[in-house]
This record gives structure tokens, sequence and C-alpha cells, in this order.
């Protein structure tokens, strides 16, 4: 048999001294090497903290887009650093707004206000609110005010237009949105204004093409297409307005307001189990939405299911709505579950908001003994 040589292995203690002196020596050169300009320049530079004006560009681009969850949040992080930036307490509040966090909004006004008390936005920005949650003639106050401080400012004027307009002033409403366009016509909330004077008038087609005008310079701003729909309603056009109110969700899945009016463009469409689910949404969303929770104990009450109608009637009423069909489908639900002692409260109160409300009467006949 063939034999290999056998081979003189190195001892174990040499070959450990050697491992050793390799190790120093790459430790030593690695030392020299970071002593290097070119070396220094390789190494990775710490990351700069965001700044206000930062957290202002991206609140900024976020709004451009429609995101409006993410610019209150890039806005609330310029604010934890700089906490009276009128600019972000201005434009905070307007977001608000459109989210319908009317004392919010205001508070940020207000909060500009003590630092800028002639800032026009932020006047403009309560006039909204006020307009919005239905106080009108203090809106006025602020609409005006806001149009005499300050440079001329194309927002000012578009929501003096909308407090006019809702206060049905509808001449000098429209002298005002010409104004805002005039002032910037590539403002969408100007021509979004001018718009919903000329929906007043009865002008829908004019008032659509002012809406669509509005949505192509902010594409993804939800309140444009919700505008749409409600021109359309106005037009006795119901899957025109279910669609356009479909899209404004599709733009902004976080407005309440958004899906209230799908929820209530489906159950005058008769589509109420649809009602029901996009409604509930909305009500989840914000519990706070008195439109969403009326319209919701409307669909229930559509559906003769007055146990379900009952608490939503109720919130909405305890959230401040007037309206003599809120009162009357409550008081005639709660006729309806034998809650006579609750009801005839309900149902005179809606009899005293109109006089001739034959419903109103059937539930307090109801009720007698």
């Amino acid at each position: 048999m063939y034999l290999r040589p056998e081979v003189p292995r190195p001892k174990k203690r040499r070959l450990r001294t050697v491992l050793l002196y390799a190790v120093a020596l790459l430790l030593l050169a690695y030392a020299g090497v970071q002593r290097l300009p070119w070396f220094k320049a390789l190494n990775p530079t710490p990351t700069p903290t965001p700044s206000v004006a930062d957290h202002k560009a991206a609140a900024q681009s976020a709004s451009r887009v429609g995101h409006i969850d993410a610019a209150l949040a890039a806005y609330d992080r310029a604010l934890d650093l700089a906490p009276t930036d009128v600019e972000s307490l201005t434009e905070k509040a307007i977001l608000l707004v459109l989210r319908e966090h009317y004392s919010e909004a205001i508070a940020s006004a207000r909060a500009a206000l003590a630092t800028d008390p002639e800032n026009s936005r932020a006047l403009a920005a309560i006039a909204q609110a006020l307009d919005w949650e239905g106080e009108l003639d203090e809106a006025l106050v602020y609409a005006r005010d806001a149009i005499g401080a300050g440079e001329k400012d194309a927002y000012a004027y578009a929501v003096l237009s909308e407090v006019l307009t809702d206060r049905g002033e509808l001449a000098e409403a429209r002298d005002a949105a010409d104004e805002a366009v005039g002032l910037a016509p590539r403002n969408g909330m100007a021509h979004r204004n001018r718009g919903y004077i000329l929906q007043r008038l009865g002008l829908y087609q004019d008032a659509l093409a002012e809406y669509q005008t509005a949505a192509k310079l902010e594409p993804g701003l939800f309140l444009y297409y919700v505008n749409m729909g409600y021109a359309y309603l106005a037009m006795q056009q119901g899957e025109e307005a279910i669609a356009h109110f479909r899209l404004a969700t599709e733009k902004d899945p976080h407005s309440a307001m958004a899906l209230q009016a799908l929820g209530r463009a489906l159950l005058l469409a008769g589509e109420t189990e649809e009602a029901i689910d996009v409604l509930q949404q909305a009500t989840e969303m914000d519990p706070q939405h008195m439109r969403a929770q009326a319209d919701l104990g409307a669909t229930y009450y559509v559906r003769l299911n007055y146990e379900k109608a009952i608490p939503h009637l109720e919130r909405a009423i305890a959230l401040g709505s007037k309206s003599p069909l809120t009162y009357v489908q409550l008081g005639l639900s709660l006729a309806y579950t034998e809650q006579c002692p609750k009801a005839v409260p309900i149902l005179e109160q809606a009899l005293a908001m109109n006089p001739d409300s034959e419903p109103a009467k059937r539930g307090l006949e109801l009720c007698q003994p």
C-alpha cells in the first residue's frame, strides 16, 4: 500500500502568537486610516432635526393634495416647537373647520389672534366655523372684520360670501364671491364659494362649473365633490349625486361630512340598507356629527325600526338639531313604542316649530288617554 509522507505540524503556541500579531496590526492600521481626511468624509452625518419650517412645508404639501389629517398632524408638530406660530395656528383652524371641529377651530384661530390681532385669515376661519355651526349673526361680524383687517385676502372674501349666502343676502354675497375669485383666480375655495352663491340663485349648471374648476385646482379636496353632489340633488339627478358623494368619500375616507352626504342621498334614493352602513361609519368616525346622527335615526325610522331610531334622533337633538322633522320622527318613535310621557313634549315642540305639522298632531292624538 502507498503511504503519504507525514507532514510536520506547527506547534499550537506558535500559531496563536501569529494570530495575535495579525489582529494587532489590523487594529493599528484601522486607527491610522481613521485619521486620514478622506476616511472622515465617508462617516455618516447625523440627520438634522426637522425645524418649524420643515413641518409647515410638510403640512402645506399634505393640504394641497387633500390629506387633511396628515396636514393637521404636521401643524401640531410645528406648534410643539413654536406654540405661538401664527401661520400654523391659522391654517390649522381652517383645516379643523373642514373636519367640522368648530370649537377647536375657533380656539386655534383665537390663539393666532392673540399674537396677531389683525390677521384676516384667522378672523375668517372663526367666521366660517361660526357659519357652519349656524351662528350667522356672529359669523357676519367676524367675516366683516376679516375684510377690514390687513391686506385683501381671497379666503376672507370667500368666507364673507358664504356667510352672506346663508343669511340670504345674495346680491352682496355674489359681489364678495367675485372679489375673491378676482383676487386669487387659482384659489379653489374662492371658486367653491362662488359656486355656492350661484347654486342658491338656482343657476345649477353655473354652480357646477365653479365646483369643477375648484376640483381641478385642488383635486384631492373632498369638499368640492360634496358640493357637486348637492347641486345634482337640487337638479333631481340622484344617481349623479350619489356618484359624486362616493367620489368625495374616496378622496377623503376620514370625512364624516362626505359619509353623511352619501348616506342621506342613499336614504332619499330608497337604498336604506346601504344608507345605514354608511351613516354608521359617519357616526362612529365622529359621534358629535349632528346631521349624521339625525340621518341615521331617520333611516331607522323609515324602516320602522323605532327602537334603533330613538337614540340617534335624541343624540341629534342633544347636539343642537333644530329640524322639525327630527323632532317629529323622535316624538312618533316614542309614541309608537308606548313612551307617550316622553313623546308629548317632543311633539309639542315640533308643533311649535311648525304649527301645520300633521304628523305632530297625529302623534299627540295617539298619546291622548
